[in-house]
């Protein structure tokens, strides 16, 4: 009797010894968790430090203006537009008084997201009916300042 109570015992040890324990492994269950895409507003800034939404003209250089501008894709990786660029320095000596221009295709790229909202951080600028006017030179590719965090 006392053997039989010794294995009982035993048998009985073993089963919950294999109930409680944990074999390391994770169980998962359901779908995998999908990113969910932020869509919080979307800036650039100019030359002043300002921050602009769909700018029908803008200030982003030193010596050239954007205006007339229409947007394409604004929020997404690469925003486009079609507008002017004028000379705003004269440096073309502003013939008749008015100051030059040509149309442009703008590219805004580099998205950088700073607490809730997002800034392009650099502008292409190429002429519609190449080349672009001399004044203009060295001004078709910038980066954009972005607000620290």
């Amino acid at each position: 009797m006392r053997l039989r109570r010794s294995a009982l015992c035993l048998a009985l040890a073993a089963c919950l010894a294999g109930c409680g324990a944990v074999d390391g492994s994770v169980h998962v269950e359901g779908p995998a968790m999908t990113s969910i895409p932020w869509a919080g507003p979307v800036y650039m800034t100019d030359w002043y430090g300002r921050a602009w939404q769909h700018p029908k003209e803008v200030a982003p250089l030193g010596r050239v203006d954007l205006d007339r501008l229409t947007w394409r894709d604004w929020g997404k990786a690469r925003a486009w537009a079609t507008g002017r660029a004028s000379d705003t320095t004269c440096l073309s000596g502003c013939p008749d008084g008015d100051r030059p221009d040509y149309r442009v295709k703008v590219v805004l790229s580099g998205l950088v997201r700073r607490g809730d909202v997002s800034y392009y951080s650099h502008m292409s600028l190429t002429p519609v009916n190449p080349p672009a006017p001399f004044w203009a030179e060295g001004y078709d590719s910038a980066d954009l300042d972005v607000p620290d965090a």
